[in-house]
């Protein structure tokens, strides 16, 4: 692990620049009369947007739309590069005034370098009415679980769903799975889909492992924040491995195959092997192009017999303002347009899923994208209820790609180590690379 590059290496250099991101008195302004705000926001000014979305997603997302609907706003947007991280925008002394990231970014990144601003008293103050969104896009950034202060409003968020293959289903006359599914009945269509026909091997379901770890079911840590300690040897997240990866693995054609080739996306949308595929929602669009030639549809993630009906933990996408901005009122008018159910209408129509709890919004879901006729189940984006939010460490993707991705959990579906070891195992190379990084 490279950890020049790393997030801990990101964190000590953000904590040395904090100081250039505290060059304004963060005390929130006197009181001002409604005429005198709305005079405010009338007049002309600047802004400076930083985040992960190139120019053209910028401008798609939020920068035409912001354009039509404040004009008095020039709005500059600074796409994050090698060369324009947060850490050197700090030490250059640009001054931003939003961010859009998520909350696991501000946690680790922006308040270490005291470059986030809690929004609480403008969220009042422009009278934004926080039950109009989805409680955890709220709770995932003020929860000491996540955030820990309102940081930031949720713009919008992706979930997880099951894909699959009705060509597959079809061949073998098993009948398409449906929303509201557990993983017992997904694990028995799942048998009767491993079929070799004709030479090909179908396999019946498999799982991206990377997305559903950090956003698991059960809402389980995988560092104790107390300790930054790995913690993934719990009865709980035994649990979660033996369901999920070890018994849809326990057959001899599915390792035959992953001990031969570990499965992708590929193995569903290109070579048609899988017949369900756990993924994220947002996967419908980033690679529409390869699932445009599938005969394929969505149901709702299964779900622990334990916890029906509940999903992952939400991903929520945030716009906050920074603790160095002069023009906090303007920009809370960035977001509070960013929030309207006007805008999340549109963005909804285009297959973004909303942060909102409006059954209007959720609705337009995907009606002006290339899926509008193909009559696809857009409610399974919507079906389960979200997971809590589990704690966010430092340290949390050190676990999922050094001690379960890259080596137990592919030992664990390929049959050379068992649940409990594979575990136990894991704990003790992420903690090895925690200690070394500290």
């Amino acid at each position: 692990m490279n950890l020049k590059k790393s997030a801990f290496t990101l964190l000590m250099t953000l904590m040395t620049v904090s100081t250039a991101a505290c060059r304004t008195d963060n005390v929130n302004a006197p009181q001002v009369s409604a005429d005198e705000m709305n005079k405010k926001l009338e007049e002309p000014a600047e802004l400076t947007v930083f985040s992960l979305e190139s120019p053209d997603g910028w401008n798609q997302k939020y920068g035409e739309y912001l354009k039509k609907k404040l004009p008095q706003y020039k709005i500059t947007h600074i796409s994050q590069t090698e060369t324009s991280r947060l850490e050197h925008l700090l030490t250059s002394g640009t001054d931003i005034d939003l961010y859009i990231t998520n909350a696991r970014d501000v946690k680790q990144k922006f308040l270490p370098a005291n470059a986030a601003f809690d929004m609480s008293d403008l969220v009042k103050t422009h009278k934004i009415d926080l039950s109009g969104f989805e409680p955890e896009g709220i709770n995932q950034m003020k929860s000491p679980e996540g955030a820990g202060g309102l940081y930031g409003l949720p713009v919008s968020n992706y979930t997880m769903v099951m894909y699959y293959n009705k060509d597959i289903f079809d061949k073998f006359a098993v009948p398409y799975p449906k929303d509201g599914m557990t993983w017992d009945e997904t694990y028995e269509l799942a048998k009767k889909l491993t079929v070799n026909d004709g030479g090909k091997q179908y396999l019946g379901f498999w799982i991206s492992p990377k997305h559903y770890l950090r956003t698991n079911q059960l809402s389980l840590a995988l560092v104790d924040p107390k300790t930054n300690k790995a913690s993934v040897t719990s009865e709980e997240w035994k649990l979660v491995f033996s369901t999920i990866f070890q018994r849809f693995s326990d057959n001899a054609a599915f390792r035959d195959r992953v001990n031969t080739r570990w499965l992708s996306h590929d193995a569903f949308s290109g070579s048609q092997e899988l017949a369900m595929y756990v993924m994220q929602s947002s996967w419908l669009f980033s690679a529409q192009e390869a699932l445009s030639k599938l005969n394929f549809d969505i149901v709702a993630m299964p779900t622990f017999k334990e916890k029906p009906n509940v999903g992952v933990q939400a991903s929520y996408t945030y716009m906050g303002i920074t603790s160095m901005s002069k023009k906090k009122d303007q920009a809370m008018e960035v977001i509070k347009q960013l929030t309207s159910e006007e805008y999340q209408t549109e963005m909804s129509k285009l297959g973004i899923m909303t942060s909102l709890q409006s059954e209007a919004v959720k609705k337009a879901y995907a009606t002006s994208t290339m899926y509008k006729d193909k009559k696809l189940n857009m409610n399974a984006v919507f079906y389960n209820k979200i997971a809590p939010t589990a704690p966010i460490t430092l340290y949390d993707e050190v676990v999922v790609e050094d001690g379960l991705e890259k080596t137990e959990l592919r030992d664990i579906a390929k049959g050379l180590i068992d649940v409990n070891s594979g575990l136990r195992k894991a704990e003790e190379i992420a903690n090895q690379v925690i200690s070394a990084a500290n």
